[in-house]
């Protein structure tokens, strides 16, 4: 008896052996093609570190130029506004200073006439003495001509003495017009000096506007290129899954029911499924999932939205830090962007699992968990701009 359960123990013991000879070398190879694919995308993505790392930086200064450029626009506006200002009074101040020379000329035309007059008058009683009224009386003919010569002498005299005051008074009126005339032109040479310096500073404006945009003009370009960039990749990654789909053993046969929430709370959407303006360049972009910000910036647990086997762990361009979880059924969650991973490919994640915490790594503006839902076998949402298909899915339509 007991040497034949010996021996049925020994024939059991082969068969196992012969069993498991068949089917570790199937897992052995499908986990070392998963690790080498993996290790293949590192040593890629090492390469384009620098060129990523300097790509982020210019991002990381766009919103800034953007905002340096509005405000470079607004003061070359209000400059403009200030140089047709000084325009318009600069001609007024001109036409006023002429419109004064001409009457300060004429004044002193004027003036030069009645200096004159008042001299030649002066030259004559000095050449002729002093007409008394004696010799006025002698010469007259009569006693009315001699009241008539007196009358014309008075008047005289008067109209002489208020020669003089006149003569004072425009002295006095042409002296004042002078001063006001020289202080206008002193502040008219002021408001050219101004005119000047605002003219530079206006034309510096314009050529660092230029330069500005330029520069915007660059960097639009390169975000553009990283968003057709990221669009590569997520075609690039739906070929990845399908293969590690594809030789990966799966017990799962598809989704039971809803998903869980895939972060810990408290968060909150900073970013829904669909079309959307890239936080980057500012352009339109699609979205093919769902961002989950926790509250101020925290490194939230990432939880397995449901259960699952882990095909993909590890750094994947702009996803980042990335896992993807297969479900079975064509079915694949995918969590990206996060700080830190806590499982490992192969490894079986049953739902409420933490599997990573929430980070910023890769193309990224902040804390948060970048969510998809791929579904490889039903038809896809839409096509990417080469022409393949787009199997991201809905995420809000799961839970």
């Amino acid at each position: 008896m007991t040497a034949g359960r010996n021996a049925r123990l020994i024939i059991l013991f082969v068969a196992l052996l012969f069993t498991f000879s068949l089917v570790l070398p199937v897992y052995a190879i499908t986990t070392e093609e998963i690790e080498a694919r993996q290790q293949d995308l590192k040593e890629i993505e090492k390469k384009r570190q620098d060129e990523k790392s300097a790509l982020e930086q210019r991002l990381n200064r766009e919103a800034a130029l953007r905002d340096e450029l509005k405000q470079l626009e607004n003061q070359l506006h209000e400059l403009r506004m200030e140089q047709d200002r000084l325009t318009v009074e600069i001609f007024s101040v001109e036409n006023e200073i002429s419109q004064a020379e001409l009457e300060l000329a004429e004044a002193e035309e004027q003036l030069r006439q009645q200096e004159d007059l008042l001299k030649f008058r002066l030259r004559a009683i000095q050449q002729h003495g002093l007409v008394t009224y004696v010799e006025v009386l002698f010469d007259s003919s009569s006693f009315s001509d001699f009241l008539t010569r007196l009358h014309n002498l008075s008047i005289i005299a008067a109209n002489d003495l208020k020669l003089i005051e006149e003569i004072q008074a425009e002295r006095d009126i042409i002296e004042a017009r002078k001063n006001e005339l020289e202080l206008k032109k002193s502040s008219l040479e002021n408001m050219r000096r101004q005119v000047l310096d605002n003219k530079k500073q206006i034309e510096q404006l314009v050529a660092d506007r230029e330069i500005t945009i330029a520069q915007l003009e660059s960097e639009i370009s390169l975000n553009l290129k990283a968003i057709q960039d990221l669009e590569n990749e997520a075609q690039q990654l739906d070929v990845l899954i399908r293969k590690l789909i594809a030789e990966a053993a799966s017990q799962f046969s598809g989704l039971k029911g809803a998903l869980l929430w895939p972060i810990e709370p408290p968060t909150w959407i900073s970013s829904a499924y669909g079309w959307r303006r890239d936080p980057f360049s500012g352009a339109q972009a699609w979205h093919g999932g769902v961002d989950m910000a926790p509250h101020s910036g925290a490194a939230n647990y990432i939880l397995a939205a449901a259960d699952g086997k882990v095909i993909f762990a590890g750094w994947n361009g702009g996803y980042g830090n990335c896992i993807m979880i297969n479900h079975g059924g064509g079915t694949v969650t995918l969590y990206a962007h996060m700080s830190s991973l806590s499982v490992q490919v192969g490894e079986i994640v049953v739902m409420g699992q933490r599997i990573a915490r929430a980070g910023t790594t890769g193309y990224s503006t902040g804390v948060h968990l970048h969510f998809e839902v791929r579904e490889f076998e039903k038809p896809p949402v839409r096509s990417f701009p080469s022409g393949n298909a787009d199997y991201r899915y809905n995420p809000m339509n799961y839970f």
